[in-house]
């Protein structure tokens, strides 16, 4: 039992650490909403949230890495550098944005599984169209609690799209 509640806070705080992030530039406006999809270790529907200073993400998948199971992730990532891409014809300054943070995982097949990843990634969002591509990887401990409670390896590795509304 004791196992169990250490396993849940654990997540809990690793899903809680992004929210005191400082900011810079990044590719999300703040109250900006975005849906869109991904494909890698799962084929995921992804939602995301900008707020200034950290986007909230999260997604609704099918798990390859974890045997098929259905999942849902939600992670704070933190933007911690921008690139400035130069380019003559844009006016405007684009940047690839790079991130971190922590995301908490719940997996369903024969039972419930728990993970708590820590991902970094990059994203770009298209000067003229509002859309934004992103690369999120990352690896972390998968909790099982089944029959025997076990604790082992997991990560994610997605490449997606969202629409910026």
């Amino acid at each position: 039992m004791n196992k169990k509640i250490v396993a849940i806070v654990l997540v809990v705080a690793l899903a809680v650490t992004g929210l005191f992030a400082a900011s810079t530039t990044g590719t999300s406006k703040n109250g900006q909403f975005s849906i869109g999809a991904g494909i890698g270790t799962d084929i995921s529907v992804v939602g995301k949230y900008g707020m200034g200073k950290f986007d909230l993400q999260g997604d609704l998948s099918l798990d390859f890495l974890n045997g098929n199971a259905f999942s849902i992730d939600c992670g704070a990532f933190y933007n911690f550098y921008d690139w400035n891409v130069v380019s003559g014809s844009l006016k405007a300054p684009q940047y690839i944005s790079f991130t971190t943070g922590p995301i908490a995982k719940i997996m369903v097949k024969n039972g419930i599984s728990l993970g708590a990843i820590w991902g970094a990634g990059a994203e770009y969002t298209f000067p003229k169209v509002p859309v934004t591509v992103f690369l999120k990887v990352g690896l972390g401990a998968k909790f099982d609690f089944g029959e025997n409670f076990s604790v082992g390896p997991t990560g994610m590795g997605v490449l997606g799209a969202v629409y910026n509304f």
